[in-house]
């Protein structure tokens, strides 16, 4: 918050005086529409509901299996917690190289890296309960949802008028996260009717099946994207975007990707993706 004091300027978009009066719902529908409308943005916001429901599923039972004697990992309290640290490790080790990292391997194979990263994590409980093993797998999550969140909220800033971000910030984040509580409800039920275990393989199943959609965000499309926002004068190539609204797509944790990603709080293995 001090850091932030310090910053001098204004972040917002000039608005016209005499721009007539909107209303929340018109606001609400004209960022829905501008996000539905692009499909490269619609792509990416897809990919990140169904991670993070599939993370969110983990996450409602992961405690479950790794916590206390009668489980499957058997690990305390404390062990547990330093388990989900690895996520975090991994997450800040991802935003310190994203950029070298993108710059080597391209956008979409850096989104690629998180997609697989992702299935990894969830599904590692399925095949091992070695901390270790887990652990790794989650340092690796960890690390590809730092470079989804830098490739994602970045591209998705040069995509959107300024005006807007806030407005399309949050149609993305409603597909983004609005996916978790219905994935914790699935997880429980998956885990209730079939077993905790089964919770681990449908989800790293569902994560590593997004690699489909992978070519629809190839490094082409990206770029006949922001060539299209040029040419419709939302910013020049060199050009910083202001932004009326939080641009993070949420803590790097279990619960939710994006782009992100956060991971939860205490309930669930590293979780995706902005």
């Amino acid at each position: 918050m001090l850091a932030l004091l310090q910053v001098r300027g204004s972040f917002r978009a000039p608005r016209a005086v005499d721009a007539p009066r909107t209303t929340l719902r018109r606001d609400i529908g004209e960022g829905l529409r501008f996000l539905w409308r692009r499909p490269v943005l619609r792509t990416l916001a897809v990919m990140v509901g169904v991670t993070n429901l599939a993370m969110s599923a983990v996450s409602a039972v992961f405690v479950l299996w790794a916590v206390g004697a009668g489980s499957a990992m058997g690990l305390t309290e404390a062990q547990y917690g330093v388990l989900l640290m690895w996520l975090a490790v991994g997450a800040v080790g991802g935003s310190l190289v994203a950029g070298p990292v993108t710059a080597r391997l391209g956008r979409t194979a850096t989104l690629g890296v998180s997609v697989v990263g992702s299935a990894l994590c969830l599904a590692a409980p399925a095949v091992t309960t070695d901390p270790l093993l887990v652990g790794a797998a989650n340092t690796v999550a960890g690390f590809g949802i730092a470079l989804w969140n830098v490739v994602t909220v970045s591209l998705r800033q040069r995509l959107t008028p300024d005006h807007l971000l806030g407005r399309v910030n949050s149609a993305y984040r409603l597909l983004a996260w609005g996916t978790m509580p219905l994935g914790a409800a699935l997880g429980g039920l998956i885990g209730e009717t079939w077993g905790l275990r089964w919770v681990f393989v449908v989800g790293g199943v569902v994560a590593a099946g997004l690699v489909v959609l992978l070519p629809r965000v190839g490094e082409g499309a990206l770029v006949a994207a922001e060539r299209a926002a040029q040419e419709d004068g939302v910013r020049g190539p060199d050009d910083e975007p202001t932004d009326d609204g939080p641009t993070d797509d949420g803590p790097t944790d279990h619960g939710r990707h994006d782009d992100g990603p956060p991971a939860d709080e205490a309930d669930g293995p590293p979780d995706v993706r902005p």
